[in-house]
């Protein structure tokens, strides 16, 4: 059955993020073709830090924190109907292979192994990064991780910081799960998605 005949929350709760998914895939894909991991990485930490503080975030211009979190949101929608599917990963991973480049290497240029390395995941969501999205909304239902993106961009725009505002704010929780949901989808598109709109992707000899 198509994803858009299963559920359609995703939809009703939607902060920017509007479009209608057909294949959660090439969302994924398109996530990590806007920018590596890393850099997804460090977007979530810079402004999660702005909204907890008196300071701007540090972008040159707030339309690029709205699209940051829209191409986010974007991702934890996919992440929503891959976890209603159930899915798991499809392949065999053991002790023998775990650091196997093609298992976490993306395809930018410029980055070492390490940046590309998963740095919050645990063993069993290394070999099988579907449970990130099951953990991730056994934590917080998606209406409610849509609020927290908004109140994210909100405060990290504004010099009222979100305790100054009276939101009470699970700052290490909400980082972590966000970011393990970011590493979980990075996993996800070099293991398991060859192309991005119908074009091939690049991939990596294995090293010995």
């Amino acid at each position: 059955m198509p994803f858009m005949k299963q559920e359609r929350e995703y939809l009703e709760t939607s902060l920017w993020y509007r479009e209608e998914i057909t294949d959660p895939y090439q969302v994924i894909a398109e996530f990590f073709s806007h920018a590596d991991v890393a850099s997804h990485r460090k977007v979530i930490r810079d402004t999660i830090k702005a909204a907890c503080s008196d300071y701007i975030s540090n972008k040159k211009n707030p339309g690029d924190v709205l699209f940051d979190f829209k191409i986010l949101e974007s991702v934890i929608n996919a992440a929503f109907l891959l976890n209603k599917e159930k899915r798991k990963s499809p392949l065999s991973i053991n002790k023998d292979n775990l650091f196997d480049p093609n298992l976490y290497c993306g395809w930018h240029a410029g980055l070492t192994e390490w940046d590309f390395f998963p740095r919050m995941l645990s063993l069993k969501e290394y070999i099988n990064p579907y449970l990130v999205f099951k953990r991730f909304f056994k934590y917080l239902k998606l209406a409610e991780w849509k609020r927290e993106l908004q109140d994210l961009v909100d405060h990290a725009l504004s010099r009222t910081s979100l305790w100054e505002s009276g939101i009470d704010f699970d700052t290490l929780p909400i980082y972590l799960h966000l970011t393990k949901l970011v590493e979980a989808a990075h996993l996800i598109d070099v293991r398991e998605i060859t192309h991005i709109g119908g074009h091939i992707k690049n991939r990596l000899k294995k090293r010995r």
